[in-house]
């Protein structure tokens, strides 16, 4: 015969589910910081998911399924239009919903059938130059394309420069670092460890790369290898969270002025509440 749970019995079991998704999260978390390698297959994954996923979600998605590009509850897949799998496992995430958090199921596209095609970002032709228009538009300094040397953000002239003959693929997978760069210039007499600095802006470009669908900088792992040094510990999802929000910021603007918006889980709208 079926028993009621109590209520005090229903609440621990509750928190230990959430405990059990907090511990998961801050393992995957610590293995995606392991390398450069590790953290620009995070940053580009979570970068196709829509920035909208918050780290320790992204973590435990991407860790489950590598290659995932679209991520929706089993009732969202069924209002988006299409259906879950039989017997596909559901990837545990921490949401908030109503003030509270609590642990709900994702799927990712690749576990669910139906005739609604999901959206994803790639930019190509044309889409590529109106990007970098678009970003260009949020930069406090002024980009320029000539031949001189050095390239990148030049601090001592207030300029970002890259290359007359660089492909639009090259200047968008760097512009959203080099804004930082120059963001962080323009509001900071001292930017502190210049060596953090510059691996959290390349951080930022990589995931714009992935939210984009463009390919990241060709030496972003090397030179993401050994951020974590600069992470105290337990801070890791603080460090990757501001990442997060500064790619949205690119990320979504670029979207939006490119009518490429795309629908979100329901799980990442109810966190955000």
């Amino acid at each position: 015969m079926y028993e009621r749970m109590n209520i005090e019995d229903w609440k621990a079991k509750k928190k230990n589910d959430r405990d059990a998704v907090l511990a998961d999260q801050k393992q995957a978390l610590q293995e995606v910081l392991q390398d450069g390698a590790h953290l620009t297959a995070y940053l580009l994954g979570r970068g196709r998911l829509g920035s909208g996923i918050t780290s320790g979600n992204a973590a435990l998605v991407l860790k489950a399924c590598p290659q995932a590009t679209a991520v929706m509850s089993f009732d969202g897949w069924n209002q988006f239009g299409r259906r879950v799998s039989k017997g596909a496992v559901g990837i545990s995430q921490l949401v908030r919903s109503g003030g509270y958090f609590t642990v709900g199921k994702v799927y990712d596209r690749s576990a669910t059938y139906g005739n609604k095609p999901c959206p994803t970002v790639e930019l190509q032709g044309n889409q590529l130059g109106k990007a970098i228009a678009v970003l260009t538009a949020l930069s406090p300094v002024e980009v320029q394309f000539d031949d001189k040397q050095p390239t990148g953000f030049l601090a001592d002239e207030n300029l970002i420069l890259y290359p007359s003959g660089a492909s639009n693929e090259e200047v968008l997978a760097r512009l959203p670092a080099d804004i930082v760069l120059a963001t962080a210039a323009q509001c900071y007499a001292e930017v502190g460890n210049e060596e953090y600095l510059h691996q959290m802006a390349l951080a930022v470009s990589v995931e714009v790369c992935g939210r984009l669908g463009i390919s990241p900088p060709a030496d972003a792992a090397d030179r993401l290898n050994g951020l974590r040094a600069h992470i105290p510990a337990g801070e890791e999802r603080r460090a990757l969270e501001e990442v997060r929000e500064m790619a949205k910021v690119f990320g979504d603007t670029v979207c939006k002025e490119l009518d490429l918006l795309r629908p979100r889980s329901d799980l990442q709208r109810a966190e955000e509440r």
